[in-house]
């Protein structure tokens, strides 16, 4: 075996990966403290204006609010403190700008990378409101608007990595040179004449002796490595034995292994299953969730453009609920939902679907129904909740309830004005979700339309102008 030396290609290669490994290191420590520091500058430029803006906030609703001049340049003038702000100006109900403040752009230090980096120059508006009270009912009194310029933390970031390239570079070029020759005297060349040690010998040919590993002169990891290599190929030997009998074992532990996951998979597939009919069922009532019931219409409605079925919505809202809450208790109210709910399981049909579309109120999706099949489904319904009573904390409750009705005609009985029937319409509503929306406001003006005329009775309501029946 040739002895290495200091000038081979060996020690060439290890010299010239170990300079291309010193700037690739240096490089990608600047670039990691680069996108670090440029992080950290990011982050602190969002602090910094969403704070400008918070504590501008805090008294420029009051200057705009009184017209208060000399506090409107307060406020401005805090804002441009900081060397981010740009300009900074307020603007009343009317579109008047009450106070404004610039900077001079010019005079910040210029970058193309602004736009990239921070997203370049940026102007924030935020609604001014009447101080008080509930924001979303307050009413506008102005507008205060701040644009922010990074330019300060550009010329920031530029001096961070200047700084941070010279250092980094120097210091990977010092430690990967004596690193490179630390382990190529250590660990290097002692491990290449292992390495072909390994090479040369056999350990499963059992009809040779083992040699020795090359001599070595220090009593460290690598000569224990050397050491036990002779060991180590003893048990390489032992272990050839058993890999057959290993095999074998591991076959049966698949097949086993194998009845494990079909057992676990099947497990899964019915906690998902349960999973599912509890995601469409709503927890208090039984009865179908807002978003089955809407997945359901949806789907019918679909049918209905394929084929002109009949498709219809009731809209259920129990009458002074609010009150027979305050008056018995929610859990009284809670029995009254669902008591409702068995009403409908017992009146309505297995082929319809009642839902629960939150609080008080209720859907029922019927199909294959005319307007006088609907309303009858709707008033048998309003008789049985009328009907219904429920008991607590010793007293009898009865309820009522208003129903709003509609529903999309067959292809037989429609035709539209312009003659084209139910193509027409259906190029007028490609969209599911349009006549979803459609016939569902349809029914809801109709159940707004009950209550407005006394409670506890069934309206109809009519389809838009677009649908009329034949012959009208």
């Amino acid at each position: 075996m040739a002895k290495l030396k200091l000038g081979s290609s060996l020690f060439a290669r290890q010299l010239k990966w170990g300079l291309l490994i010193a700037l690739l290191s240096g490089l990608l420590i600047m670039l990691y403290q680069g996108v670090s520091d440029y992080r950290s500058l990011l982050t602190i430029y969002n602090q910094t204006n969403q704070r400008v803006i918070n504590s501008a906030l805090l008294v420029a609703n009051s200057a705009v609010l009184n017209r208060d001049v000399e506090l409107a340049n307060a406020v401005v003038g805090s804002a441009l403190v900081q060397r981010s702000v740009a300009s900074a100006r307020l603007i009343d109900a009317n579109g008047d700008v009450l106070v404004e403040q610039r900077r001079n752009l010019d005079e910040l230090p210029q970058s193309i990378w602004v736009d990239r980096l921070f997203g370049g120059i940026s102007t924030q508006e935020v609604a001014l409101h009447v101080p008080g009270g509930n924001r979303a009912d307050q009413r506008v009194i102005g507008e205060l608007q701040i644009t922010f310029s990074p330019h300060v933390y550009i010329a920031a970031l530029y001096r961070r990595m200047e700084i941070s390239f010279f250092g980094v570079l120097v210091f990977a070029l010092v430690i990967t040179f004596g690193l490179v020759g630390v382990t190529y005297l250590i660990v290097t060349k002692p491990i290449l004449e292992l390495s072909a040690y390994m090479v040369t010998v056999n350990p499963v040919d059992v009809d040779k002796h083992l040699p020795m590993p090359p001599p070595y002169r220090h009593d460290d990891e690598i000569q224990l490595l050397g050491s036990s290599m002779i060991g180590l190929f003893g048990l390489i030997r032992n272990k050839v034995q058993k890999l057959g009998r290993a095999t074998d074992a591991l076959q049966a532990a698949n097949q086993t292994l194998e009845m494990r996951v079909e057992q676990r998979t099947h497990e899964l597939n019915e906690v998902v299953e349960k999973l599912e009919l509890l995601a469409a069922t709503d927890p208090l009532t039984g009865l179908a969730n807002r978003r089955a019931l809407m997945g359901r219409l949806k789907n019918a409605i679909a049918v209905w453009k394929r084929r002109g079925t009949r498709v219809g919505v009731i809209i259920l809202d129990l009458d002074h609920f609010k009150t027979l809450n305050d008056t018995y208790g929610h859990q009284a109210g809670d029995t009254v939902l669902k008591s409702l709910a068995s009403v409908c399981h017992k009146v309505l049909r297995e082929t319809d679907l009642p839902g629960r579309m939150g609080g008080e109120e209720f859907a029922v999706l019927v199909n294959d129904e005319d307007e006088k099949g609907m309303m009858v489904v709707a008033e048998r319904l309003r008789k049985a909740i009328e009907a219904d009573t429920i008991s607590a904390n010793g007293q009898t409750i009865h309820y009522s309830a208003s129903l709003g009705v509609a529903c999309l005609p067959a292809v037989g009985d429609m035709a539209l004005s312009d003659g084209e029937g139910m193509e027409a319409l259906l190029r007028q509503a490609r969209e599911v979700e349009a006549i979803i929306d459609m016939l569902y406001s349809v029914a809801d003006r109709a159940l707004y339309s009950a209550k407005e005329n006394g409670r506890n009775q069934c309206v109809f309501g009519a389809l838009p102008a677009s649908f009329s029946k034949a012959g009208e």
